[in-house]
């Protein structure tokens, strides 16, 4: 099944989906991507659903509501692998003691914190887009092709309403010149997983201008 708006009709989600919102008041733009933290045989437009997202600061027991989604069918073993991922994730920042701005990072959709000695990752940072891209990496599904020369082009007004972080902190962030900049949206991954499971599977979708909106 492509990806979906529940504005057109109920529809059923999977554990570990993906769930959209719009921002409001903005016509069809995604904000903010999670995965679905359960499995329901019909949801409907604005239902608050459980996820586990990057919000920040990362939240296994989240709600948002849905407004969008996108699915490919996993395996049992899929979803074993993405919940291992995740309570990994988890353990690094409780070991770290890394709080909500430790945890986040934008450009590029995710980044490495290493330990200055050993080089050794210590936690790994994300923005909700690069949390969702990186979920489904773990079971070798490359949902985005996220290189900076195969991303849109996008203005200082479409990263503020995007993420809601104003341009003095884009630099904290990893959002470095005047651009304009090629980053990863959560529009994009809605995008990416409108297509045929066989396509999602085989290949990582490039983002076209646009397609911040779902």
């Amino acid at each position: 099944m492509p990806a979906i708006d529940f504005s057109q009709g109920s529809q059923p989600i999977r554990r570990y989906d993906v769930i959209g919102q719009h921002a409001p008041g903005v016509n069809r733009f995604v904000k903010h991507v999670a995965l679905s933290n359960t499995e329901l045989g019909s949801v409907h437009h604005d239902q608050e659903v459980e996820v586990v997202h990057m919000g920040p600061p990362l939240d296994r027991a989240g709600k948002i509501k849905a407004q969008v989604s996108g699915t490919v069918p996993l395996t049992n073993e899929e979803i074993k692998e993405i919940e291992a991922w995740i309570a990994g994730i988890a353990d690094e920042y409780k070991r770290e003691s890394s709080g909500l701005l430790q945890q986040y990072w934008i450009h590029p959709p995710w980044k490495d914190e290493l330990d200055p000695n050993t080089q050794v990752r210590r936690y790994r940072r994300y923005s909700c887009a690069g949390f969702v891209l990186d979920g489904y990496r773990q079971v070798d599904i490359e949902l985005l092709q996220i290189s900076e020369e195969a991303l849109p082009e996008v203005n200082q007004e479409t990263i503020v309403k995007a993420y809601g972080v104003a341009p003095r902190l884009f630099q904290r962030f990893g959002i470095v010149g005047q651009g304009p900049w090629r980053i990863v949206l959560a529009g994009y991954v809605l995008h990416a997983m409108d297509r045929s499971p066989q396509e999602i599977r085989q290949q990582a979708y490039q983002a076209q201008t646009g397609d911040e909106q779902f």
